[in-house]
């Protein structure tokens, strides 16, 4: 950090750089089924398109079919397991120049996340395709969905906060009257009219 004495650390540079994080559980509640098949709609695409990809380039180096058919399952199979595990989390606070776009010279911290942050986006689509798989158990009732309470981050619960049922978007809301607001200030107008009324037919009293 550069202050007018200098430059100096805030802290070492272990602590201003991210980790990669071991991810052994799911928190999720039982989804809708229209939500699910959407994912599984996005999942067939990527897979469709990996498989595009990868399977020509093996038949390529004079690999059967079935092998190349075999091979991509298993990778993909592999590279779920690693996105759903292995966690990258970066320190988005120390990316460099302009949030990432610049390297900054006076500090090798911001290479490493960084790299975290391009870890993290090249797992994104395997671990979407992991949790969509987890919804799909929880949903047909092999594994068990999370309470809401349990899924909630610490601090933000609606239990704590006094609302036990949380929000649900499925719950209609009611409709709001378009006339409240014009009756608060009718209401507000006649208490001010009267008010003046009574003031006036009350004279104060002469003092002595």
């Amino acid at each position: 950090m550069f202050g007018f004495t200098g430059f100096h650390r805030s802290s070492s540079p272990f602590e201003q750089t991210g980790s990669v994080e071991l991810n052994t559980n799911y928190c999720t509640r039982r989804k809708p089924l229209w939500l699910i098949a959407l994912k599984f709609l996005g999942t067939a695409a990527m897979i469709a398109v990996g498989a595009a990809i990868a399977v020509p380039t093996l038949l390529e180096f004079q690999v059967p079919l079935w092998e190349a058919v075999g091979y991509t399952a298993a990778g993909m199979l592999v590279y779920t397991l690693i996105a759903f595990f292995f966690r990258p989390e970066p320190n988005t606070d120390n990316m460099g120049w302009g949030g990432g776009l610049g390297n900054d010279p006076f500090q090798s911290s911001d290479n490493v996340n960084r790299f975290l942050w391009r870890l993290h986006c090249v797992l994104g689509p395997g671990r979407f395709t992991a949790e969509t798989f987890l919804d799909a158990l929880v949903f047909i009732g092999l594994l068990r969905g999370d309470a809401e309470e349990e899924c909630a981050p610490p601090g933000q619960s609606f239990a704590a906060s006094g609302q036990a049922d949380g929000f649900d978007a499925t719950r209609p809301i009611a409709p709001l009257d378009p006339d409240r607001f014009a009756h608060t200030s009718a209401n507000s107008v006649t208490e001010r009219i009267q008010h003046a009324r009574l003031s006036s037919s009350n004279p104060p009293a002469a003092t002595r």
